[in-house]
């Protein structure tokens, strides 16, 4: 579908009404959060209040973008839908560009900062002039005429009156074409099931990157290019960790996008959520090498995740990479050289790139150090968590018949009802019990409950009639 947009002119009292009515949409596909100092703000209202903002601020209209949609593609339509749920929740348009500027002029008008102190020609034709001082650099504090005239200053406004979501990514994408967008943000604006993903996994283990990164990082998406980082090593392994795997990665059925929940998610909850949350950013920031630090994190974890390596305590995990990666980091032993005896490397060195060989070395090395960790900290899992079915006579039988947990009788017909009885890991497997037929006993289900993964237990606690 065709882009169409029209330019026209907004009141400045009333681009702050809409967003302090929350009116407008942040599509977070495409846009980021007020990332705006103070200072900044100063300087923009001042351009306001002199006539000198020229650009334009950037509205997608919702209902006319739903009333095109209905028309062209019908009420089932996914973009229709989308469209269709902010016009019912109250949205009126979506900032495409601009939320910096739209969102400065709420602020203004709410009391959020003061004017700079200068004098400011507020009427040309008269030559009327107003100078901001301590006591009148507020809003609310303007005498009433300053206020009438700013809140009728016009600003050029485009809107978007017909588009897909797509359309409006691309669109974004072409505005900033001359701006400073970095690669994440290129990325961000792609329309897929991926990036909701990324975004909406970087908004819960917020709390987490708020110590890695600042909050101008957080901005520019540095938390999301860390979570992709996962998702392409993930799926592709050494090879995968380029800025050409990261840009293909955003598709809606990419191998990262096959692998988020069941793989990227839990790795990196891991890291942010569970390490770095809890014991701080230290373990990211080993000899300054913050984004090798973390690939090396993500190299670990899923090694051990793929393997079911649980760790059982957390806090002596983070300390004890702390100080296996400062070692590492600390030596000048030369683990890579180049075929003529150039670009030597030691650890701190490796760290420095993502090439196969560089990661490699670091990857053989990271599991390798799993051997030093006390038995205490993690848990090396049986990869198979449940036992073959038919294995159940052969416990009953073997058990003579009897219940090891409650020493009841089981009669022949629980043998093969699961509602009854189930097997039992005697060593737990949370605990590192294999699944395997000497690990493993048929038991009575409400005692099995009870035990849940002790090791150690009184009969009588778990004793009841079945």
């Amino acid at each position: 579908m065709r882009t169409i947009t029209i330019t026209k002119k907004m009141r400045v009292h009333k681009l702050s009404e809409l967003q302090s009515t929350n009116k407008i949409y942040l599509d977070d596909s495409f846009q980021s959060n007020e990332r705006w100092p103070i200072v900044q703000k100063q300087e923009y209202m001042s351009s306001v209040l002199q006539g000198r903002a020229v650009t334009s601020i950037i509205l997608a209209d919702i209902n006319s973008i739903v009333a095109s949609l209905k028309v062209r593609c019908g009420e089932d339509d996914e973009d229709y839908i989308f469209f269709k749920n902010l016009l019912d929740q109250g949205y009126e348009y979506i900032t495409i560009d601009g939320n910096n500027r739209d969102r400065c002029i709420a602020d203004f008008f709410s009391g959020g900062f003061p004017l700079r102190e200068m004098e400011y020609e507020i009427d040309e034709d008269y030559g009327s002039y107003f100078k901001a001082k301590k006591e009148n650099k507020y809003y609310d504090d303007l005498p009433v005429d300053v206020r009438t005239f700013l809140d009728n200053i016009h600003l050029n406004v485009l809107v978007v009156s017909q588009a897909t979501r797509v359309g409006l990514a691309e669109l974004f994408i072409a505005v900033n074409k001359g701006l400073t967008l970095n690669a994440q943000e290129k990325r961000n604006a792609i329309m897929c099931s991926f990036g909701a993903c990324v975004r909406d996994l970087s908004q819960e283990l917020g709390d987490g990157f708020k110590k890695i990164f600042s909050e101008k990082s957080l901005n520019r998406r540095f938390a999301d290019e860390m979570i992709v980082t996962a998702a392409v090593y993930i799926a592709n392994g050494i090879e995968g960790v380029t800025g050409a795997f990261r840009d293909a990665a955003y598709t809606d059925n990419s191998k990262e996008m096959q692998a988020f929940e069941g793989q990227v998610k839990p790795v990196m909850t891991t890291i942010v959520d569970k390490l770095v949350e809890p014991f701080g950013e230290t373990i990211i920031k080993i000899g300054d090498y913050d984004s090798g630090n973390f690939i090396d994190l993500i190299m670990l974890l899923s090694y051990m995740h793929d393997r079911n390596i649980h760790i059982d305590d957390h806090k002596a995990f983070y300390d004890w990479f702390v100080v296996k990666q400062s070692e590492r980091v600390d030596s000048g032993d030369i683990l890579y050289e180049g075929s003529k005896g150039t670009n030597k490397r030691t650890y701190s060195g490796l760290l420095r790139g993502t090439g196969k060989n560089f990661l490699k070395i670091r990857r053989d090395m990271l599991i390798e150090s799993l051997s030093s960790i006390d038995d205490d900290v993690i848990t090396f899992r049986d990869e198979q968590r449940t036992f073959d079915y038919k294995l159940r006579y052969v416990f009953w039988k073997r058990q003579e018949g009897i219940c090891p947990l409650t020493l009841q009788k089981i009669e022949p017909r629980y043998i093969w009802d699961t509602k009854i009885t189930q097997m039992d890991h005697n060593m737990p497997w949370s605990k590192g019990g294999g699944t395997t037929p000497e690990n493993g006993q048929l038991v009575f289900t409400q005692a099995n409950q009870k035990k849940s993964d002790r090791t150690e237990y009184m009969l009588e606690e778990i004793t009841e009639e079945i």
